[in-house]
């Protein structure tokens, strides 16, 4: 039979010693990280096709620098955009029509978009 204080002894829970995760060091590079030109520009087309053509959705698909002087960027977007015939149309819908329209896009090195023009991909 087990005494009481060898009970007591083998019935103790282990303890375990608590896990504390603390932050790496701040160093200058990850104290302040700054957006880099690449994402500014993607960004920059996003917005454009947002605000100025009422895109739904804005997929990237290619986006390079150029130097024309000065840096700036071209880039090419597929975008989904409501169709304006079914919309003017006034029929009542579940859910909206879009189309897909292909862009490209010219961005100066304030990436200020400064041209863009409606492509249609050849028919295959």
């Amino acid at each position: 039979m087990v005494q009481k204080s060898e009970k007591d002894e083998h019935a103790a829970p282990h303890q375990k010693t608590p896990i504390i995760k603390t932050p790496p060091p701040l160093t200058p590079e990850s104290a302040v990280a700054p957006i880099g030109r690449l994402s500014a520009a993607r960004a920059a087309v996003q917005r454009f096709l947002a605000t100025e053509l009422g895109a739904q959705e804005v997929r990237i698909t290619k986006i390079v620098p150029v130097d024309r002087g000065s840096e700036g960027w071209s880039a090419e977007a597929e975008i989904l955009v409501p169709n304006l015939e079914v919309k003017m149309l006034g029929l009542p819908l579940t859910q909206e029509v879009l189309e897909r329209e292909h862009y490209t896009l010219e961005l100066d090195a304030d990436l200020t978009v400064w041209s863009y023009e409606n492509v249609r991909p050849e028919d295959g």
